[in-house]
């Protein structure tokens, strides 16, 4: 399994906009904001699925499912964490590189396994995610409270 959390540094300053609210609006914000976040990554994750150089080639459509269904969002309070991974078994391969098939007995009879470059695909969307971010937030407030912006 492979898991990746936004980086809390980008998050601070959505929790200090989230601070500033009462904790009834923190819950009502929160309800408006995951469908957002969960429709701004699906829309943004197929890019890198494209096949375009340097880019996966999505056939099944198993991990990117696998990527969609493991969303995670959290608001606790002023806190807030988003996470995203998967749980299928060449998911770190295509993140991080690395040797794919089987270890040994090799399936192939010179024993050599294909390596495979780093393409990676859950950084990026996150990266995406957190310059999309203030103005979900803002968008999530003003659904819950029209006069807060």
């Amino acid at each position: 399994m492979i898991r990746i959390e936004m980086d809390q540094g980008a998050l601070q300053q959505l929790q200090q906009r989230l601070s500033t609210l009462a904790p009834r609006m923190i819950a009502q914000v929160d309800q408006a904001l995951r469908p957002m976040l969960y429709q701004s990554l699906r829309s943004a994750l197929p890019k890198y699925f494209s096949g375009a150089k340097g880019r996966l080639h999505s056939r099944s459509g198993r991990l990117l499912n696998s990527v969609l269904e493991s969303i995670a969002i959290s608001v606790d309070g002023a806190a807030m964490t988003v996470s995203l991974g998967s749980d299928v078994p060449y998911a770190a391969v295509h993140e991080y590189g690395g040797y794919a098939g089987r270890r040994s007995p090799f399936k192939k009879k010179n024993g050599h396994r294909p390596y495979i470059p780093a393409r990676s695909y859950l950084h990026p969307v996150l990266n995406d995610l957190q310059e999309m971010l203030p103005a979900l937030l803002d968008e999530a407030i003003q659904q819950v409270r029209p006069d807060a912006i």
